[in-house]
């Protein structure tokens, strides 16, 4: 008897998988936060004890593993042409973040002291910061022979437009992890473990923002592909990521021009990101938009059309958000969370596109996978709907409860937000589910 096949899946494909797992974790850990700052809730006093803990958890897996295995996955598969020339580096490069991925997930099994830095918010024990060193140095081993390989004009040349949104994606993570090791050696001795990580990550985290958002649009860009329609010039492309790459250097020579412990170098980064964050993402919106009106949507493709349509509005709309911050309240969350979930939308619509490439079904047509976007974005939208409202009657960010002296209506809204942010975890596993659909039907078909 002949046994059955297995689908060997390729390193790209083995990325895909990993970030799937990582922002299924991760909202498992989004339940917490949610419940702890819904005011219907607060009774629940085992939300109120782990809301720290948890929170830490989800961001890193959401935004750093998520993200990161996304621009793996599209290094990866643009190295497979080249694989025999860096044998063993790709391997090397997963399993090490898969494994980094493994002990943050269980990194509150340890003693933890839950330290809520900016950007990379930290469990200061021993699994969860060997999960962030793993997670560093994956990066580094999985994403150098892209950039040996395709920065050399005989290939650059070659490159089109959603590749080269990959190649500036990568290129801007590596910009940040230098800013991440100029960090923590520029950081001075005696600070309290929140000031230490928070000056440590600052400049670091600002770089990757440029990063993701060169993610967004390698993911904007495949689903308008997906959707029948051309892409824009390769010259009006790579005038956009070259903006938006200079925007991080920039950044970095911060560390040139300022003191590290100064405020000028604090303030350097976030005006480097407030002027030059939004222009190439604003300048690719408008190429995007301007295609997806002469395009013919066409049923076939309908998940597609609603995860570029969901994730682009998302993303603008936390940047809206973020002109109206003024001081440490829930507005800066609610600008955040807009941006990094228009990117983990368009992310996730990303998946959809990759599937058929790696041989599964086509979700192109299907309903969930058409409504999924939806759900999460209309809970997005009451999530950071609900969060803005509040923050300009100056509820704090980053903690739980204190609900016993507000308004009614601070409280309607702070309900909202809660709602609002159970539906986001409806439409992330959704998410999942589709995925998971997808790959169990394979394994059926194999067998």
């Amino acid at each position: 008897m002949v046994p059955p096949m297995k689908h060997a899946r390729s390193l790209p494909e083995k990325w895909l998988w990993l970030g799937v797992f990582a922002i299924a974790t991760a909202g498992l850990y989004s339940l917490v936060p949610v419940v702890a700052r819904t005011p219907q809730l607060k009774g629940l006093n085992v939300m109120q004890h782990f809301f720290d803990v948890a929170l830490v958890v989800h961001v890193d897996l959401s935004v750093l593993v998520w993200f990161f295995a996304m621009v793996c996955m599209g290094a990866a598969g643009m190295m497979q042409r080249h694989a025999a020339k860096w044998p063993y580096w790709g391997a090397a490069g997963f399993w090490c973040v898969a494994l980094a991925t493994l002990l943050m997930a269980l990194s509150p099994l340890d003693a933890w002291v839950p330290v809520k830095s900016n950007y990379i918010p930290v469990l200061h024990n021993r699994m969860f910061l060997l999960s962030l060193g793993l997670l560093l140095a994956g990066l580094i081993v999985a994403l150098v022979p892209l950039l040996l390989t395709y920065l050399r004009p005989r290939y650059f040349r070659e490159l089109q437009a959603l590749e080269l949104a990959f190649v500036a994606a990568a290129l801007t993570v590596m910009i940040g992890l230098i800013g991440y090791g100029l960090g923590a050696q520029a950081v001075p001795a005696g600070l309290t473990l929140v000031d230490h990580y928070e000056q440590m990550f600052w400049a670091g985290g600002h770089i990757m923002q440029f990063a993701f958002t060169l993610l967004a649009m390698a993911a904007w860009l495949a689903l308008l592909e997906a959707l029948g329609s051309k892409l824009p010039k390769r010259l009006w492309v790579l005038v956009i990521y070259n903006i938006t790459v200079l925007g991080a250097v920039l950044s970095l020579a911060g560390f040139v021009y300022y003191d590290f412990d100064s405020g000028e170098f604090t303030a350097h980064q976030t005006r480097m990101m407030n002027e030059w964050g939004g222009i190439g993402a604003t300048l690719m919106a408008i190429l995007i938009i301007a295609k997806l009106f002469k395009a013919k949507f066409q049923r076939a493709s309908r998940a597609y059309a609603s995860s570029l349509i969901v994730s682009l509005v998302l993303f603008f709309a936390g940047g809206v958000l973020g002109l109206m911050i003024a001081g440490q309240n829930v507005t800066i969350p609610a600008h955040y969370h807009g941006m990094i979930v228009g990117i983990t939308q368009g992310l996730m619509g990303l998946a959809y596109v990759m599937l058929p490439r790696f041989g599964y079904a086509s979700v192109a047509s299907n309903r969930l996978a058409f409504w999924q976007p939806i759900v999460y974005g209309v809970g997005q939208f009451m999530h950071i709907g609900g969060l803005a409202y509040c923050g300009g009657y100056g509820i704090l960010r980053k903690t739980a409860g204190g609900f016993e002296n507000l308004a009614p209506d601070i409280k309607i809204a702070l309900g909202i937000f809660g709602l609002g942010g159970l539906l986001a975890i409806i439409g992330g596993i959704l998410f999942v589910v589709v995925m998971l659909r997808v790959r169990r039907v394979a394994s059926v078909s194999l067998q």
